[in-house]
């Protein structure tokens, strides 16, 4: 059973604005307080939705930051280069960890951003939906990974077995060379441009690709700092996308990315928006309900009635600044007197990038139990064991 919470006093996050307003939930948002609520005054703190990743390969984020060449003309050529090098170190011995422990780091690198919903690009690895998992990841879908790195008839094989109300992901024009700027036409000759294809890159894009594109595929993900590192480019013409409220941006995995969602955002932030005018000026929505809209995950990106209670509190600058995360109705980790307030909440004392928090003592447990660190955070309590009484 979630405790439920009247939340009080706090500015949240709706629709792209906020309003001083109580919330109610347990783990869902509700319309009425529920019996028995843990009421908790956040004191004109702002609360945002948990935020959403539309991209992320959560298996490959305790791999270091990995290229071979100052800048490549296309993504191929970056795979091809790490391909060559993953029987040697580091990359043979981060391989042989258990894929729980993998998958574990890269959804916890997710929560402690805020990103509590992610779209994982690859396997459907039975871990990633274990109640105990760090984030919500995204469970219909199909996908592939490339023109390059899959043949032909078994991209068409997996688009053609995903069922029409399910989105299809693929990395696609992930360069600026002919090659990439091919793809679209390509992907679109093989029958597999459609209404549930969603664009992962689409640096190499043509205009004449986006205006044909927008109108037909669900969307593009832009990937800023993978881009940026690999490419030293972008996807061009994105006020296309923007206008037509069809674009997400995920944060690949750190093999590429700078680090996280966060981290995507300060690239973000650099487009002048201000130029589309029916856009919103607060770049939140592009996390928030444009992405839930894009990605279709209807019980995400806005605190609505019958929604999940995932939320986050305070300043979405960087992962450190933020007070407290909510996943399911659950706080996860805060700073200590935020975590104080949800005085049924068991926890143990940490430093996340040198700041105090206090974490949830059962993702405490979890994070100890883990073969692998996620960098910048340090337990500096052991989690008691759990006891069982028969």
């Amino acid at each position: 059973m979630v405790q439920p919470l009247h939340i009080t006093n706090a500015n949240i996050w709706k629709h792209d604005n906020t309003k001083k307003n109580d919330l109610y939930c347990t783990d869902v948002i509700l319309e009425q307080p529920a019996p028995n609520s843990l009421v908790v005054d956040l004191d004109g703190l702002t609360i945002y939705p948990g935020l959403i990743n539309a991209h992320d390969h959560l298996e490959l984020n305790h791999y270091p930051r990995t290229k071979f060449r100052e800048v490549y003309n296309n993504a191929h050529e970056w795979g091809e280069d790490v391909d060559k090098r993953l029987d040697t170190e580091p990359y043979k011995s981060l391989r042989e960890y258990p894929i729980w422990d993998r998958l574990f780091i890269g959804g916890l690198k997710n929560l402690l951003c805020g990103a509590t919903t992610v779209a994982h690009h690859g396997p459907k690895y039975r871990e990633m939906y274990r109640d105990d998992f760090p984030v919500h990841v995204l469970k219909d879908y199909g996908w592939s990974h490339s023109l390059h790195f899959d043949t032909e008839e078994d991209i068409v094989k997996s688009y053609q077995s995903t069922p029409k109300d399910h989105l299809w992901f693929i990395h696609l024009a992930e360069g600026t060379d002919d090659v990439a700027k091919s793809e679209y036409q390509r992907l679109k000759a093989l029958g597999c441009v459609d209404e549930n294809t969603v664009i992962v890159h689409g640096v190499g894009m043509t205009q004449e690709d986006v205006e044909d594109a927008v109108d037909i595929v669900r969307g593009l993900v832009w990937c800023p700092t993978t881009n940026d590192y690999l490419l030293r480019s972008k996807p061009q013409h994105l006020e296309i996308w923007v206008m037509h409220n069809k674009l997400a941006i995920g944060s690949d995995s750190r093999l590429t990315a700078s680090n996280d969602l966060l981290s995507e955002s300060i690239q973000v932030m650099k487009i002048p928006w201000n130029i589309v005018d029916n856009y919103p000026k607060n770049i939140e929505s592009i996390f928030l309900n444009k992405t839930a809209n894009m990605i279709r995950i209807s019980q995400a990106g806005n605190l609505l009635t019958g929604n999940v209670t995932d939320f986050v509190i305070g300043s979405l600058y960087n992962r450190s600044r933020i007070q407290a995360i909510i996943k399911g109705g659950i706080p996860q980790i805060g700073d200590p007197d935020i975590m104080a307030k949800f005085s049924h909440i068991e926890t143990v004392s940490a430093l996340l990038d040198g700041v105090p928090k206090s974490i949830n003592i059962g993702l405490a447990r979890q994070i100890q139990k883990c073969k692998l660190k996620e960098s910048g955070l340090d337990l500096l309590e052991t989690p008691p064991k759990r006891f069982w009484i028969f």
